[in-house]
């Protein structure tokens, strides 16, 4: 009878060790690298390298079927990864020095990628993604020194996509502030792209269906879009030094485009009231301004200035109206 109750002891043992199933291989060579990883519920998968010198990462997964990759080759870069939920994915490469990276997933169905790439002789990029909600999708590519991205995901099927090439970059992408409600994010797009230096980028989407898209080719530019309501597309374009772009979108199917070639220019739209409004910004020159303003439905307004210190400012209040402004030297 004891042989009996010992091997039912053990039968249960590996029922028990068999429907958790987690998984974690990890991989270190060099000096001084650390990594801990902690695994609550079944079907969790941990994959972690590590090369080099004094690296250092942390992997906690809580949930069902969750997977993280992790590959850190340089000295002392930072990884943090926490993933609660079901079905999230995240993976995680740097290369160089000092590189900060943290993963944040709480949900189903949510997936990240971090690269961060140091140029010779650079280090301390930091890139976030925090992610919460179901079916969210973020990708961040960093390539060069003290470069700074975030993408925060708040609502379901958001997708934010960022990639920074040079030194003190700031990119964020903020979809959402709460899982429902009008301060969600449902079903948006946003994407950014930094190539230089000292650029600034930020793109906030509240609502259902928004689409955002920003670039800057240069030095010491900045570009800002808030989306708000439902289906508002904006895109900026900025290549130079020291061009200031801004679109606000407010309520409904809103449409902004801005394109800034030269030094110093400023572009902004703010778009409210009913929705259905289109507005154009095109500029190519130095130190030219364009705001334009439209609260109603369904007004149209174009600008474009060529040349040097040229100025538009456009008012549009009501429904259908409609603006061409030429400004060329």
């Amino acid at each position: 009878m004891k042989k009996t109750i010992i091997l039912l002891g053990s039968v249960l043992f590996v029922a028990a060790a068999s429907a958790q199933s987690n998984e974690s291989l990890v991989s270190q060579t060099g000096d001084n690298n650390e990594i801990v990883v902690s695994q609550t519920g079944q079907s969790n998968f941990s994959s972690a390298n590590q090369n080099v010198l004094g690296n250092e990462a942390d992997i906690t997964q809580d949930g069902l079927i969750n997977q993280s990759f992790l590959d850190q080759t340089g000295n002392a870069n930072l990884t943090s990864v926490d993933q609660l939920g079901s079905f999230n994915f995240s993976s995680v490469n740097q290369t160089g020095q000092q590189n900060i990276a943290s993963v944040d997933q709480d949900g189903s169905g949510n997936t990240g990628f971090i690269t961060q790439v140091t140029n010779a002789g650079g280090s301390l990029n930091n890139s976030s993604i925090i992610q919460e909600g179901n079916g969210n999708y973020a990708l961040a590519d960093v390539f060069g020194s003290e470069n700074e991205t975030d993408i925060l995901q708040w609502g379901n099927s958001n997708q934010a996509f960022q990639i920074v090439e040079g030194a003190a970059n700031v990119a964020t992408i903020t979809q959402g502030e709460a899982l429902t409600g009008f301060a969600s994010s449902q079903g948006s797009l946003a994407q950014q792209e930094q190539y230089g230096n000292d650029n600034s980028s930020s793109i906030t989407q509240r609502g259902t269906g928004q689409f955002a898209l920003q670039a800057s080719l240069g030095d010491d530019n900045e570009v800002i879009a808030y989306q708000g309501n439902i289906g508002n597309f904006s895109r900026q374009v900025q290549i130079g030094n020291g061009n200031f772009g801004r679109t606000q979108q407010y309520f409904s199917s809103n449409i902004s485009l801005q394109e800034q070639f030269g030094d110093d220019n400023t572009a902004i739209t703010r778009q409210t009231g009913v929705g259905n409004n289109f507005a154009t910004v095109a500029q190519n020159g130095a130190e030219n301004y364009a705001l334009q303003t439209q609260n109603g439905l369904g007004n149209g307004a174009a600008v474009t200035q060529l040349g040097l210190d040229h100025s538009s400012i456009i008012n549009q209040l009501g429904t259908g109206n409609q603006s061409d402004v030429f400004q060329t030297e």
